[in-house]
């Protein structure tokens, strides 16, 4: 009798433990609308610090607008459970908290409804969350209406979808008329050469790319030609294309200003020969009429030998393809269109410069005239650009390896990260990462060029370089490396060799097959990134361990109880889903005690760690073993169609055959085992399945 209250208070503790320890609110009120309990979480979410305060109140005055506790009652009257149920809470200040509520009603065996219990969950940030993208939707619809540019939003095809005010206003059109219209049809059709760069724009945007026109023509819905320019992009969502948006500025009254610029810049054709910019007059064919002092300094052409040379015959030579481009530019601009590009042309001595080109037409009183062009050299700018944009680009993709270490979930993504980046961002070609284990090394990332399967027997000596650069926790550049110092599987014409430690995590090397191929900033910038490797595996590797210890038994290597107590939950709703039964074994050392007194506490903990072990070659690895007790054990069969009493009867007898504890406690040593069947429809908790298994444990130990 006394056993039985044992184990109904054991019982009865443990559920008022879980109940208490449950991170979310949970509650039980009856259909009155009394409060019968709650537990600590509960209390803390609105405010309560005194619980007898909080259940004297009605369960209804919880709740901000009474009507969402009459919607409460409702739902749980019509199908007995309440299900995301949102509604705002009082809390004890008097501050409000938004709340998502699920309930069932527990009733007893004649079928009457006993009480309600429940679970409840602060969503306020959430629902913050929600109220601000409503802001921002509202806050781009008026964005969208009341822009000063005009924008056209139209599918992938390029059928409008929505214009804004400013497009009515810009082209003519009434919203109506636009809708269903192709963009290109409505304002580009039936005009010379620009229905095709439309169609263009279209295409590019349609690509996923971006579509930038500077200057161009549309036509309004009254035939008027206006000048605009354009600015197209796509609109994607979760990586897909949704959408395609334009915007249209109207410059016409930029366009006006330019051609007025350029009128009186021909007035001024007397500051031509002092300009610090070459400048060459063509006619309208684009032969030669005048070249300024600086053209002849850039060029190397004398005045006379360019004068009646063709311009682009003279300075883009058709060996490289550049004449092509050079003839476009002359036809642009005999069109009447002026032309600015930044490209390159040839010297009189053959060599190559960097230029920015500024082409326009001469017009006098509305009659086109001639032709000139504006070369400046941006040799210097185009080589300080690249320099520094390679420079850039390198530190900004190491930021951005360095955020993705800092984000990795493994360290085999971290290795892939790190070798990817030392390929992509410094042009390592040939790269293996190999991570120090023991008194090897073993390859756990490769470059793309390479095959990981070449690197899987490889062999470092343990005199070369890359020990020497991990022993010395700095990178090393080798030229000509000696056979043995080139990882097995690279090339072995390899001639040049950079080794680098990460950290005392391991080394990665690198090689390339000239010489001359790495320098210090090669080094300097590889020694950043594979610190912020070290780092980052540091940092897995600590929260493995941290996340093992809380879980593990520290003596025996099973699961404890704590974690037990987390999981059981999720394989009760795993099992409930799945209808899948859960088999339940509760393990207990027979004699245990004396083996303790008679043998030491040594011995004891040994016989335990090799109970485990037994446990372990005994249960599949799916199933759970936990240490529940002292010396009682826990094994969880989920998922499993075995009965639990055949894997009883298997424990029992593996650990009567184990024949380490034999010599271990110098006797066969036994377990009693209690096991049970416990099945979601079975209308019983786990808990109650899990005392029945400890009370046939116990029957099974007086038996023995």
């Amino acid at each position: 009798m006394g056993d039985q209250h044992d184990e109904y208070d054991a019982k009865t503790g443990f559920h008022e433990e879980l109940f208490d320890r449950v991170p979310i609110g949970l509650y039980r009120t009856t259909p009155s609308g009394e409060i019968i309990d709650v537990n600590p979480a509960f209390l803390s979410m609105i405010g309560f610090d005194d619980k007898a305060a909080l259940l004297a109140k009605a369960a209804g005055s919880v709740y901000a607008d009474p009507k969402s506790r009459d919607r409460w009652c409702a739902e749980m009257e019509e199908s007995g459970a309440v299900s995301a149920f949102q509604a705002e809470w009082k809390r004890s200040d008097g501050s409000t908290i938004w709340v998502e509520e699920s309930a069932h009603a527990v009733r007893n065996e004649s079928g009457a409804i006993q009480h309600y219990e429940g679970s409840a969950q602060d969503i306020t940030a959430r629902v913050a969350i929600e109220r601000l993208l409503v802001q921002e939707k509202a806050r781009f619809e008026q964005l969208f209406s009341a822009s000063p540019e005009a924008i056209v939003l139209c599918d992938n095809d390029g059928v409008i979808q929505r214009v804004n005010d400013e497009f009515t206003n810009l082209f003519g059109y009434t919203e109506d008329e636009a809708l269903g219209q192709h963009v290109d049809e409505l304002v580009a059709k039936g005009l010379n050469g620009l229905h095709d760069e439309a169609s263009g724009v279209t295409g590019t945007i349609a690509a996923g790319q971006t579509a930038s026109i500077p200057q161009t023509r549309r036509r309004r819905k009254d035939g008027k030609l206006i000048d605009v320019s354009i600015l197209g992009k796509p609109i994607m969502l979760d990586g897909a294309k949704v959408a395609l948006y334009a915007i249209y500025r109207d410059i016409t009254a930029q366009v006006e200003m330019e051609r007025c610029l350029a009128r009186e810049k021909a007035q001024f054709e007397q500051l031509f020969a002092a300009a610090p910019e070459a400048i060459v007059l063509c006619s309208n064919d684009g032969s030669v009429l005048r070249t300024n002092d600086e053209f002849t300094r850039l060029f190397g052409y004398t005045p006379d030998e360019a004068l009646g040379q063709n311009i682009d015959r003279l300075v883009a030579p058709e060996t490289d393809g550049l004449q092509d481009q050079a003839m476009g530019i002359t036809q642009q601009i005999a069109d009447g269109r002026s032309s600015f590009v930044e490209t390159t042309r040839h010297r009189k001595d053959g060599r190559l410069i960097h230029v920015s080109i500024l082409g326009k037409s001469i017009e006098v009183h509305g009659d086109q005239v001639a032709l000139y062009g504006i070369y400046r050299d941006i040799s210097a700018r185009k080589d300080a650009e690249a320099a520094l944009a390679a420079s850039r680009a390198k530190v900004e993709r190491l930021h951005e390896a360095a955020d993705a270490l800092g984000e990795a979930t493994s360290e085999e993504d971290a290795f892939r990260i790190t070798v990817d980046a030392a390929e992509d961002v410094l042009g390592f070609t040939l790269g293996v990462l190999c991570v120090n284990e023991g008194e090897t090394f073993v390859c756990q990332a490769v470059s793309s060029s390479l095959d990981p399967e070449d690197f899987k027997q490889m062999q470092i000596d343990r005199k070369g370089i890359a020990v020497k650069a991990l022993e010395s926790g700095q990178p090393i550049i080798v030229e000509d490396p000696p056979l043995e110092d080139v990882p097995e599987g690279m090339p072995q014409a390899s001639r040049s060799l950079i080794c680098a430690p990460i950290g005392d995590i391991g080394i990665f090397q690198a090689a390339s097959l000239e010489t001359g191929t790495f320098g210090i900033e090669d080094s300097r910038l590889l020694a950043i990134l594979l610190r912020h490797t070290a780092v980052g595996v540091s940092r897995l590797r600590l929260q493995a361990e941290l996340i093992r210890q809380a879980r593990h038994d520290a003596l025996t290597g099973v699961f404890n109880r704590h974690y037990f107590n987390e999981l059981i939950a999720q394989e009760v709703l795993r099992a409930s889903r799945y209808d899948h039964p859960i088999g339940l074994l509760m393990i207990d050392v027979d004699r245990f005690k004396e083996i303790n007194d008679r043998y030491g506490h040594q011995i004891g903990d040994a016989v335990l760690r090799e109970i485990a072990d037994v446990l372990r070659a005994t249960v599949r690895q799916t199933d759970m073993i936990v240490r529940y007790g002292g010396d009682e054990f826990l094994v969880v069969l989920t998922e499993t169609g075995q009965d639990a009493e055949e894997a009883a009867v298997r424990v029992r007898r593996a650990v009567v055959g184990s024949e380490n504890l034999r010599q271990i406690s110098g006797f066969n040593v036994t377990v009693s085992v209690g096991s049970i069947f416990w099945r979601p429809d079975a209308g019983t908790p786990i808990e109650e399945a899990l005392a029945t298994a400890d009370a046939r444990m116990y029957d099974d130990k007086r038996k023995s």
